[in-house]
């Protein structure tokens, strides 16, 4: 389908991005936050890290360790 195999590499990337950056989105929206254009660009193009990042904040706090 695709004529170069990165080109599917860099879809897959930017569609997981899309969908961290739509949920995540959502969930500031229920908290009554808003999200700039230059954030969501962020949340798209860095989802690898802010997802680090939160997933080692969720097992600090699970832990209780601050």
């Amino acid at each position: 389908m695709f004529t170069h195999p990165y080109i599917a590499l860099i879809a897959s990337y930017l569609l997981i991005g899309g969908v961290f950056g739509f949920l995540l989105e959502l969930l500031l929206r229920l908290t009554d936050q808003d999200v700039t254009p230059m954030e969501r660009f962020v949340l798209i193009v860095g989802w690898p890290a802010l997802a680090i990042v939160f997933i080692i904040n969720f097992i600090k706090g699970l832990f209780g360790n601050d």
